[in-house]
């Protein structure tokens, strides 16, 4: 099993499995990141690792569900969420993950149809509602820890993939510690957390798709139709920033893939930073360097894209 290294972010976003999404960056510590799989069984395991932070958002696959845990605060479908608490998607539902700092995260998926053999009375076929699963803490670690510990044996360890016994009598360890974080939950949804995770995305894709919108608050409320306060809040509590920061994060996000989809020769790093509405040249290349360690004039120049920023170790 190989431990993949990146040292950009579109090539790790390309690269993550188990769920139909899209990944954005909203801080960089280093340009780091990392991915490691595994197969055990029915199970698919994946961790990563950010040098920033990140939103994703987006849907899982219809045979399964996804469990989800970072090792620093962040927040899940507008929710806060600890390090000792683990989302739950179910098939074919929709998410939104963020966290700021750089972080360690690992998902696993389990089949519905393997949930519903080991855990009958959960009722895993008939929900359809993510959940923030908060058990105490130990039963949260003991859950992360299996899964760390299997990833670093099947690296240390190849002869483990050649032996059923084994890689079952992992998987019905695993699947009963996921059972356990649903018989020891403590914690209910609450009905506030789904409308402005509704509010905070409508008001995000709106402001997506018209370039011309300025990054006003104000404007924004007038838009959606939300009022300025409860948009404030809804942005708060799904992304942790406010308005004004995610929307300028996304049009950096907009350049980015616009110099990267161009070449010198047919654009300019001016151009495309009015046309975005950035007027203010000097502000707009020290956010974008910020955000993802490079001017917009490097990423112009950049002969190739995606596939020459995987490395392998060593």
């Amino acid at each position: 099993m190989n431990r993949l290294f990146f040292n950009e972010y579109e090539a790790f976003t390309a690269s993550v499995q188990e769920a139909s999404m899209t990944m954005r960056i909203t801080s960089l510590e280093e340009t780091k990141w990392t991915l490691q799989f595994a197969v055990a069984g029915s199970l698919r395991l994946q961790q990563g690792y950010e040098g920033g932070g990140s939103i994703a958002e987006g849907a899982t696959f219809s045979d399964g569900w996804l469990f989800y845990q970072q090792s620093r605060p962040g927040h899940t479908n507008g929710q806060v969420a600890t390090q000792d608490e683990v989302f739950a998607v179910p098939p074919r539902s929709e998410f939104c993950l963020v966290c700021h700092p750089c972080h360690d995260w690992l998902t696993v998926f389990i089949p519905t149809s393997l949930l519903v053999y080991f855990t009958p009375e959960l009722g895993f076929a008939s929900s359809a509602r993510p959940q923030l699963l908060r058990p105490p803490p130990h039963v949260t670690l003991r859950f992360t820890s299996l899964v760390r510990r299997f990833v670093g044996a099947a690296e240390s360890r190849p002869q483990l993939w050649s032996s059923p016994v084994a890689l079952e009598s992992f998987q019905n360890e695993l699947v009963a510690a996921a059972k356990e974080l649903f018989i020891r939950n403590q914690h209910s949804t609450g009905r506030h957390s789904v409308r402005w995770l509704r509010q905070a995305k409508s008001a995000v894709e709106l402001a997506s798709s018209d370039p011309d919108l300025s990054l006003s608050i104000s404007e924004l409320a007038q838009t959606s139709g939300v009022p300025e306060r409860t948009l404030r809040t809804a942005f708060q509590r799904c992304f942790g920033l406010s308005p004004v920061e995610l929307l300028r994060i996304l049009r950096l996000h907009q350049a980015r893939r616009l110099l990267l989809a161009s070449c010198p020769d047919q654009t300019t790093v001016t151009r495309i930073a009015f046309g975005l509405g950035f007027w203010d040249l000097g502000r707009f290349a020290g956010a974008y360097r910020e955000l993802f360690g490079e001017l917009p004039s490097a990423t112009l120049r950049k002969p190739t894209r995606i596939s020459a920023s995987i490395r392998q170790p060593g």
